[in-house]
């Protein structure tokens, strides 16, 4: 019989075992980044949840990622963005006493903000699982991006892979055996998962150092040639994109989605 271990294996796994590991890592990043930005710039909900449904119709289909673990990896941020919009869809109101309303206008603000950022985790995902962590940051030394925004990067892959492999161990004992439990598990996750991250980083540099890099993280990677289909396949998507948030901005001008 065989055996699947959900949320076992880190985020660099899943970019070695993706079929577009073998496209080129510069185009990949790129493609990213741009629909990350639209996907945030995004003035209404359609275009950011088309971004999340595409990006993961690609990296499960194109990447060859079953879709469980995918939906599994989704999870994690979409808990943090529930908690994020019932915060903002709440009104305070301390004059005459205290009370608490749930305006129209705040629910939509709280969507649109969601929408945004599932759109923009979804194209991250697209990078990050397709794309192994060393080459993402060759990419990015590339292009003469500040040291400190190539570490944050790293910094994020290693709280997501922390995450990973936190959660594997809180499963291996029952730790997600009932409602409570699985409660009490992911407070204990969240609690040490920053920490435990920081931890790591820390011995990381310290390696580095040891090694006497200068402090700068250097990786050799494999020389991946860009093809032209490689090309035309994110030119049109991004294009697509872009003409969709035209069209629905142009659709939905003056009307609830604009206020």
């Amino acid at each position: 019989m065989k055996h699947n271990h959900f949320g076992a294996r880190s985020i660099d796994e899943y970019a070695y075992s993706s079929k577009l590991k073998n496209w080129n890592s510069s185009l990949k990043v790129l493609c990213s980044f741009i629909i990350m930005i639209l996907s945030i710039c995004s003035q209404n909900v359609i275009v950011p949840i088309l971004i999340a449904v595409s990006a993961g119709v690609i990296t499960i289909y194109n990447g060859k990622i079953h879709t469980r673990e995918y939906l599994s990896l989704m999870c994690i941020p979409l808990v943090f963005l529930i908690m994020t919009s019932i915060a903002i869809m709440l009104d305070f109101n301390f004059s005459g006493g205290f009370s608490v309303k749930v305006l129209p206008e705040n629910v939509y603000r709280a969507v649109h903000i969601s929408c945004r950022a599932i759109g923009a985790v979804s194209a991250m995902y697209l990078m990050s699982l397709s794309t192994p962590v060393t080459e993402i940051i060759a990419v990015l030394g590339k292009l003469k991006l500040p040291f400190v925004i190539i570490e944050l990067m790293n910094l994020i892959f290693i709280l997501l892979d922390s995450q990973a492999k936190m959660k594997n161990s809180a499963a291996a004992r029952l730790g997600y055996c009932n409602f409570r439990t699985s409660l009490k598990t992911f407070g204990l996750i969240c609690g040490n998962l920053f920490a435990v991250s920081l931890r790591r980083a820390s011995d990381y540099y310290n390696a580095i150092e040891s090694r006497c890099s200068g402090g700068k993280i250097k990786f050799m990677c494999q020389k991946k040639t860009i093809k032209s289909k490689q090309v035309i396949f994110f030119v049109v998507y991004v294009i697509l994109i872009i003409l969709s948030e035209i069209l629905l901005d142009t659709i939905l001008k003056g009307t609830f989605y604009e206020q």
